[in-house]
């Protein structure tokens, strides 16, 4: 398969790195109207400002797109739709991480028959972080979002991201948590992603792909 990288910072290398070891080919370093250089697939990790550019450049071309980026606009899907071009997105391309927003939609439904459990929420990452709360934060609270559970966010130190949910009563407290190691998980992700876009057309949740 052949990519081209839109964002070539610690996520792009870090996919350039995932993508060599699956036996695929960089092809091409994205800048706005580069030469695509016959790429299958675009995987974007840049920023939420740029992400508009991703989706210019893989209408245009007719090529299938990865988004990584959170905080886009909402027109992101309906120009993928009338494209007619595969779309995945995620909010976190991490297999394991994707398991957690499903025990958490379950979590919820079964506490929520318990009015003495309240729901929380605590991520942490390193200092270098800008955004707060996490995408991956934001997506579990949406999960279960009828507990009406806050998030706290610290950006201290070196945590590369944990996320932790939390409910709790008089009685016991029940966590579900995960921690991710590196950017490894989230490239073999998208990598995965990318492979799995291929023939399909619309946009569609990575937790589409691998969950169902």
């Amino acid at each position: 398969m052949k990519i081209a990288l839109h964002g070539y910072g610690r996520m792009g290398h870090a996919v350039e790195k995932i993508a060599a070891e699956r036996g695929h080919e960089i092809v091409a370093i994205c800048h706005r109207d580069s030469d695509l250089h016959g790429a299958d697939v675009i995987i974007d990790f840049s920023q939420s400002s740029a992400v508009g550019q991703a989706v210019d450049l893989a209408c245009a071309n007719g090529v299938d797109l990865v988004i990584g980026t959170t905080g886009w606009k909402d027109d992101v899907r309906s120009r993928v739709e009338k494209s007619g071009i595969g779309c995945v997105y995620a909010s976190n391309f991490s297999p394991g991480a994707n398991v957690v927003f499903a025990l958490a939609r379950r979590a919820g439904e079964l506490f929520s028959r318990f009015p003495q459990y309240a729901a929380g929420i605590e991520e942490r990452h390193h200092a270098q972080k800008k955004d707060a709360p996490s995408g991956t934060a934001l997506r579990i609270a949406a999960e279960v979002a009828a507990m009406k559970p806050p998030i706290v966010s610290s950006r201290v130190g070196s945590e590369f991201g944990l996320h932790t949910l939390f409910f709790d009563s008089p009685d016991d407290l029940v966590e579900i948590s995960h921690r991710a190691r590196g950017r490894d998980g989230f490239a073999r992700g998208a990598i995965l992603a990318a492979e799995m876009i291929r023939g399909k057309k619309g946009f569609i949740a990575f937790e589409e792909l691998v969950m169902s």
